[in-house]
C-alpha cells in the first residue's frame, strides 16, 4: 500500500469541504435543537425543583397538622377524663345522697312500726287484764272502763 501525499491532501481538503459544507448547512438546526434540548432540561429541572419545594412545603404543613391533632387529641382525652371525673363523683354523691334517704326512711318505717307495737301490745295488755279482772270478778267490764284504766296505768308508769 502506497501512500500518496496527493492522495492525502485531496482526502484533507475533501474532509475540510465537508466539515463547512456540513457546518454551513446543519449548524443552525443543530444548535437550535442543542439549545431548545438545554432549555427543556432545565425547564424540567426547574420545575422539579418547584415540585420539591411544593412537597416540603406540605410536607411541613403536614406535620404541623399532625402535631396539632396530636395535641387536640391529648386535650379531648384530658377533658374527657375530667368530665368522667366529674361524672363519676356526681354518681356517688347522689348514690350517697339516695342511701341517706333510704336509711332515713327505714329508720322512720322503725319508729312507726315500734310505735304501732308498742299501742297494740298496750291494747293486748289491757284486754289480757281487762279479760282476766272480768274473771276474776266475774262481772263484765266496759270498754270505756278498760280504757281510763289502762291510760291511768300507763300514766302511772311513765
Amino acid at each position: 500500500m502506497d501512500l500518496h501525499p496527493v492522495d492525502i491532501l485531496i482526502s484533507i481538503i475533501n474532509i475540510i469541504v465537508l466539515f463547512i459544507l456540513l457546518r454551513l448547512i446543519l449548524w443552525k438546526y443543530i444548535s437550535r435543537f442543542l439549545a431548545a434540548r438545554a432549555q427543556r432540561v432545565r425547564s424540567e429541572l426547574d420545575d422539579a425543583e418547584k415540585a420539591r419545594l411544593d412537597a416540603d412545603a406540605l410536607r411541613k404543613e403536614y406535620e404541623g397538622n399532625i402535631e396539632g391533632l396530636e395535641l387536640r387529641g391529648r386535650e379531648i382525652m384530658r377533658e374527657s377524663q375530667t368530665k368522667a371525673a366529674e361524672e363519676a363523683e356526681e354518681i356517688i354523691k347522689e348514690a350517697r345522697e339516695k342511701a341517706f334517704s333510704m336509711i332515713t326512711e327505714a329508720r322512720e318505717r322503725i319508729e312507726e312500726e315500734k310505735a304501732r307495737a308498742i299501742i297494740g301490745a298496750r291494747h293486748e295488755v289491757a284486754q289480757l287484764a281487762t279479760d282476766m279482772a272480768a274473771r276474776i270478778l266475774r262481772r263484765e267490764v266496759s270498754a270505756e272502763d278498760t280504757k281510763n284504766a289502762v291510760d291511768d296505768f300507763f300514766r302511772e308508769t311513765k
